[in-house]
């Protein structure tokens, strides 16, 4: 997989939207050495122990998350095995079978081909084998030191069902679930992949996946509920993308359920103006709604033809050092503080 240290803004939102995958990354940045690996089990399912760990929720089927993850290329994926599996029903819990190649049978004896190294007397392990004896069958010798007086020279099979000798067996896959047989130019073969943190795009997922699951984690600690990201339509008909979106409950029976749509900056000195731009022409958009509100929550400094332009359009934003005081201030200065004891 390539590594572009940015990670891809097509799937970028839904990675930092799961709180599993934020657990997941929060993890392998403050252990990068870590490889997750995966164990494939008699059920077929392929489990990532660490994963399993890290998020101990007693879920064990990460693959898809993990190929999400690795999309974004928040983690790089490598091919660590190819485990055969059965063309007809998928399992991969095969067996693989040694068969005689004149009958087809499977029911084989493998034994050695013993040399006597004095008389040059070849033979197989049965023929030298008497009882608990080494004995050759030409000269009667009885022999001591393997190594010395006799050597193994090879493999050699016997067929119990046709007698046939050979040295090279055939092979066939076996699968035990389902009892299919099939020859091993019929199987198939499923990647297993292992996954690790993709170093080149720490800063990015710091600054864009962390740092919005910190302003979820805080809003979801209110007790309130809501979706990251989520795309809102505003009067115009023109859809919007919101870091963060929340519905709030109607105060009292002759209000209405008000929609609060949040994106979250982290230093607004190193963001373009037309960041600011884009964002205040949405938020009047969704505002326009009536039942809406529109919040810009910045991390760090934003510049002052930035301020300006917020304040003379009435865009509210609030700004402070980190995410946690920028999200307190938003909670007391906005219309969350109707809502929350």
């Amino acid at each position: 997989m390539a590594v572009t240290g940015e990670v891809k803004e097509t799937t970028q939102a839904g990675i930092y939207g799961n709180p599993k995958a934020r657990k997941i990354l929060e993890y392998l940045l403050e252990f990068p050495q870590i490889v997750l690996t995966a164990t494939v089990l008699p059920t077929d399912e392929i489990k990532y122990d660490q994963v399993e760990k890290i998020l101990g929720d007693g879920s064990t089927d990460h693959v898809a998350l993990l190929d999400d993850m690795a999309a974004a290329n928040a983690l790089l994926s490598q091919i660590a095995d190819k485990a055969p599996a059965c063309p007809n029903c998928g399992s991969k819990q095969i067996s693989t079978r040694y068969l005689c190649p004149q009958c087809g049978s499977y029911d084989i004896n493998r034994t050695y081909l013993f040399e006597h190294l004095k008389c040059g007397k070849v033979g197989n392990e049965t023929s030298f084998r008497k009882g608990d004896q080494i004995i050759c069958p030409k000269c009667q010798a009885v022999l001591h030191d393997f190594g010395v007086e006799y050597r193994a020279i090879g493999v050699w099979y016997e067929c119990n069902k046709c007698e046939y000798s050979f040295n090279n067996p055939n092979h066939s896959h076996f699968c035990r679930p389902k009892r299919h047989e099939f020859s091993t130019d019929r199987v198939a073969l499923i990647p297993i992949h292992q996954y690790q943190l993709n170093r080149n795009a720490i800063d990015t997922i710091r600054r864009e996946i962390l740092v919005s699951s910190e302003a979820i984690a805080y809003l979801e600690n209110l007790g309130l509920s809501l979706k990251a990201p989520q795309t809102l339509a505003g009067k115009s008909g023109e859809s919007h993308t919101f870091d963060i979106v929340l519905t709030l409950p109607k105060k009292g029976w002759r209000s209405e359920e008000k929609t609060v749509a949040i994106d979250v900056i982290v230093n607004g000195y190193a963001v373009e103006m037309d960041v600011f731009k884009k964002f205040i022409a949405k938020a009047r958009d969704v505002r326009d709604l009536k039942s809406a509100e529109a919040y810009l929550v910045v991390a760090s400094g934003v510049p002052e033809d930035a301020k300006t332009m917020l304040n003379d359009s009435k865009t509210p934003f609030f700004q402070a050092l980190s995410i946690r005081e920028a999200m307190q201030a938003l909670q007391k200065g906005s219309i969350l503080k109707e809502h929350i004891a």
